[in-house]
């Protein structure tokens, strides 16, 4: 199926590559057809595709003639950097979020309890333009664009790559962090109607030890259970903050190749992102068995 809608993208490779010269010069254009293989049938175009991936060889770029799997690599590595920030923010926040949003009353309760649907239903591009212009555009304290790595360069600057790395980081992880939030301050609801809570409140334990002690272990059983929920969200938003912020990774990468109709990395890059949505989802998966003794102990009747 992957393979088929990408060859549903309206336009011609062979035009956008060639230009003017496929009017005037078709020989060529069918010389460059049989070379990438586009002149065969679309089912033997599949097969060929198939078994070659089958191999680890994805191809090459219609478009620059180089390997797909170099520019795979070259992009992975930003995409999992802004990933992996992105969760860790977001649970971070999220969670802190949540607990807050619990245990506050007065208007500071009611203004974080609506906070996670406005950021839900604000485009994740719009909340991304808004932090270039505030902390770019405006304050002019951090770089609106662009991908600074720390172990490459003449002079690699490990504060230039987090400088870097904050605005994406920081859109990307606002919806996320809108879910969990909802989901912890939902369960310190729950958990705050519990006798042993009561108790402790009795006693006169203060609310930040019983927030701390009591609460947040409760509350990471519901995130885990949301992670696929939590990955697709992070997986969609993605592509648009990479677009943005102009950052090297997957998701820029698959926009210019739609653009230019560059067949092998689309499908290379749609591949790519649906096994890391898969091996994540196992991941979240095998960490709720740890988590949930309950789960992996067969009930005894």
């Amino acid at each position: 199926m992957l393979f088929t809608v990408v060859r549903l993208i309206p336009g011609d490779p062979m035009t956008i590559l060639l230009g003017s010269v496929n009017i005037v010069n078709p020989e060529l254009v069918a010389r460059t057809r049989a070379e990438y293989n586009l002149d065969a049938p679309l089912p033997l175009q599949y097969f060929s595709w198939l078994g070659h991936v089958l191999q680890g060889d994805f191809g090459r770029s219609l478009w620059t003639g180089e390997q797909v799997s170099s520019i795979v690599g070259r992009r992975l590595g930003p995409s999992l950097l802004l990933g992996l920030s992105a969760s860790v923010l977001g649970l971070v926040v999220g969670i802190a979020w949540g607990i807050a949003a619990g245990y506050l009353s007065g208007a500071g309760r009611a203004v974080l309890r609506n906070m996670p649907m406005l950021m839900l239903v604000i485009p994740t591009f719009s909340i991304g333009l808004l932090l270039v212009f505030v902390f770019a555009v405006t304050l002019g304290i951090l770089p609106a664009s662009g991908f600074a790595s720390p172990l490459e360069g003449a002079e690699p600057s490990v504060p230039s790559a987090i400088a870097h790395l904050i605005l994406p980081s920081l859109a990307l992880c606002l919806v996320p962090a809108s879910l969990v939030a909802r989901l912890t301050y939902a369960t310190v609801d729950e958990i705050e109607q519990e006798e042993f809570i009561r108790t402790a409140r009795a006693l006169g334990v203060p609310r930040l030890r019983i927030a701390i002690q009591h609460s947040l272990p409760n509350v990471l059983l519901p995130i885990i259970t949301t992670g696929g929920l939590l990955i697709s969200a992070l997986i969609t938003n993605a592509v648009l903050i990479e677009t943005v912020f102009s950052w090297p990774g997957i998701g820029t990468m698959m926009v210019s190749a739609v653009q230019q109709r560059d067949y092998t990395v689309v499908q290379a890059g749609i591949l790519v992102v649906a096994t890391a949505y898969v091996l994540t989802s196992l991941a979240v998966d095998a960490l709720y068995l740890v988590a949930d003794p309950r789960v992996r102990t067969p009930t005894q009747e």
